[in-house]
């Protein structure tokens, strides 16, 4: 695509607006299942992953989705064992938005940098004309890393390529040990939570639309739990989009306390994987079916209920005389010509 989008502002852009009101709840939150989970939601269907074919992976989301489509807002899918099935055969309902990723990460790494790898064959482009509401990108940042700069060009030029397919971007900065360092010192964890809230802030300021976070700290105790309430607050005021909590594959109950802090420093919700659905997986491939469903439904619905009570909710929606004033009545003749 050729051409730079009008109105510049992507508060006044109507794909972006549109693509975060369909992912977002009628009351704006944003409750969202993450399943894009690759090689290890393989594993858990069988360690010996020679055995797992390409269609147990997607059967198996399959079921899941359709356990949760009732009880989300969206849902986070990958283009290998997700949307390219699961759209067509109708298992995200028209109500329910579709997140799509645009890296290809697992969760095993050399020691040392970490550089985000963005998938062979697939772009922002695609997840656009594929139906997706918004892109989401995996970014490992650390500012103390050699790939520093590397890194942030990367997450400049994809949001460059989001704008200029109206496409919004949430981004997901990870930070990580690098090597020789200790990531269970005390002096490590804290430099862990400054980096996440830093990373916020240059996530909101190299123009991403929404950043999805990881949770700043833990819950072990009250001590921990006040920290990490600072710190949620921090990132809430480093930054002016909306943003949601990860859950980072730790126990539902710790999960359901850190989104309530999370919520209450102002994140719109949450985007939860493996603590969600990795019991119910197990179910589904017991032929428990109802049970899987009942588990998995039961703690979506009281996450939703811990952010409709404490979360700010993010409705977008400038107000119609600053539309009228920013964007000229033949706007569409110069929105992104026809590729």
């Amino acid at each position: 695509m050729t051409g730079a989008p009008l109105p510049p502002n992507p508060r006044l852009d109507p794909g972006k607006c549109r693509g975060l009101t369909r992912a977002a709840s009628a009351d704006g939150f944003f409750l969202v299942c993450a399943i894009d989970h690759l090689h290890d939601f393989a594993w858990l269907i069988d360690k010996d992953l020679s055995k797992v074919a390409h269609a147990d992976v997607v059967r198996t989301k399959d079921a899941i989705v359709r356990d949760v489509a009732p009880v989300v807002s969206a849902v986070l899918i990958d283009p290998l064992y997700g949307i390219g099935h699961l759209i067509p055969a109708g298992t995200v309902p028209r109500d329910v938005g579709l997140i799509a990723p645009i890296e290809e990460e697992g969760y095993t790494f050399a020691p040392g940098p970490r550089g985000t790898n963005l998938r062979q064959g697939w772009s922002i482009g695609q997840a656009k004309l594929a139906g997706a509401d918004i892109a989401k990108l995996l970014w490992f940042y650390r500012p103390d890393a050699p790939n520093a700069s590397a890194q942030r060009d990367l997450l400049s030029r994809q949001v460059e390529l989001a704008a200029e397919w109206s496409l919004p971007l949430v981004v997901e900065p990870i930070w990580y040990p690098l090597a020789g360092e200790d990531r269970t010192t005390r002096a490590w964890r804290q430099a862990r939570v400054e980096g996440i809230v830093a990373a916020a802030g240059l996530v909101d300021s190299l123009g991403a639309d929404m950043l999805k976070s990881e949770f700043p700290g833990d819950v072990s105790d009250d001590a921990a739990r006040h920290q990490a309430a600072q710190a949620c607050a921090a990132i809430d005021a480093a930054i002016s989009i909306p943003w949601v909590v990860l859950s980072a594959g730790v126990g539902f109950g710790d999960f359901a306390v850190q989104v309530e802090i999370a919520a209450s420093a102002g994140a719109s919700g949450y985007m939860a994987g493996r603590s969600m659905w990795s019991d119910a997986v197990a179910l589904h491939l017991a032929g428990r079916p109802a049970q899987a469903r009942e588990v998995v439904t039961a703690r979506f619905s009281q996450l939703n209920a811990i952010v409709r009570q404490s979360g700010r909710p993010h409705i977008p929606g400038t107000p119609l005389d600053t539309c009228l004033t920013q964007v000229p009545p033949t706007w569409y003749k110069t929105w992104h010509p026809t590729p």
